[in-house]
Parts: C-alpha cells; structure tokens; sequence
C-alpha cells in the first residue's frame, strides 16, 4: 500500500501525498466536469487522515 491518498482514476490510481498539500487549493472545469466530486473525495480523504477540512 502506497502512503498517497486516493484522489480517482487517470490510466491508474492518482494519488496525493498529504506532506505536499498546502492550506489552499483551486479546483476548475467546465460544468459537469466533477468539480464538485473532486472536493467532496479531498475532503473525506483528508478528513479520514484527521486534517481538519473547511470548505466554502
């Protein structure tokens, strides 16, 4: 098992190292592109590793 987190499916798992991820982030794509979907995995794989998530 890797240490990144699951983000989604590219050719393969993509993954994110949490030592990398900063306070800030931008999330953009046209409409029905899974802007939303994206946030809500970020946010529930942060949230499991115990990183508090805040979202507005």
């Amino acid at each position: 098992m890797s240490e990144g987190m699951f983000v989604g499916l590219g050719e393969g798992p993509v993954e994110l190292l949490p030592k990398l991820a900063n306070r800030h982030g931008l999330i953009v794509g046209a409409t029905g592109t899974g802007k939303t979907v994206t946030l809500q995995i970020l946010a529930e794989q942060f949230s499991a590793i115990g990183v508090p998530v805040f979202m507005a």
